[in-house]
């Protein structure tokens, strides 16, 4: 199934076990919601014009990249129930039941970084994402770690760049989970009145091409 996304235009695919904390409530009934795996699929942004951010073209160009994704997504899942399993793609930026971000670092996707968004060792944050539940016997991924959160702990670029001042510096106690944590009430405004905003996204050192390689080189060697 890997291989089928990856025809179908994704640029990067995992899985993972649905876990219930994952699942809004107000969704627990419905389609897929009881599902018990996952396909996370990732599509690349044209960092040239998300750099663009908060102006239209970044804008038409998260959209462009939101709609690739749901190309892909319901192209998994047509390939799924046509070999007899369930299968409900989502794409984004609304992922159905299915709260996607946690989802995808579970999936091996990447690290969640100090903006929010994760953090890929290829892509940086510059991707979006859509999702397949499925019943299909599938091998969940491993979370894959390689340094970006230990970046993030001395990282400035995307907390100075935010206009509403929404990133914190440091990590807050999040249902029991410490984590990096937006201030949303903050940060939609801002979103809103941009029709996307992305910024943070943008300006974050691994989303850029002639950087991301070398972070991860860098951050790779100081791993044990």
């Amino acid at each position: 199934m890997k291989a089928f996304a990856l025809e179908a235009e994704a640029d990067a695919v995992g899985v993972a076990r649905v876990r219930p904390e994952w699942i809004y409530a107000e969704h627990a009934n419905s389609p897929g919601a009881a599902l018990p795996n996952v396909i996370i699929v990732l599509v690349q942004m044209d960092h040239a014009e998300l750099a663009t951010a908060p102006d239209p073209p970044s804008v038409v160009e998260v959209m462009r990249q939101y709609n690739r994704g749901t190309r892909v997504a319901r192209a998994v899942a047509d390939s799924i129930r046509e070999q007899g399993y369930m299968a409900v793609p989502h794409g984004g930026p609304v992922g159905g039941p299915l709260v996607m971000v946690p989802a995808a670092i579970a999936a091996g996707l990447g690290e969640l970084g100090k903006h929010g968004s994760i953090i890929n060792r290829r892509f940086g944050s510059s991707f979006r994402l859509a999702a397949v539940l499925t019943d299909m016997p599938l091998d969940a991924d491993q979370p894959d770690t390689f340094g970006a959160d230990d970046f993030c702990q001395n990282g400035q670029v995307c907390s100075r760049a935010c206009p509403p001042d929404a990133i914190g510096d440091a990590k807050q106690t999040v249902r029991g989970v410490e984590k990096w944590y937006v201030n949303f009430d903050r940060c939609v405004p801002c979103f809103n009145q941009t029709y996307g905003c992305g910024i943070c996204v943008a300006v974050c050192p691994w989303s850029r091409p002639e950087v991301g390689p070398k972070l991860l080189q860098k951050m790779l060697r100081r791993l044990p």
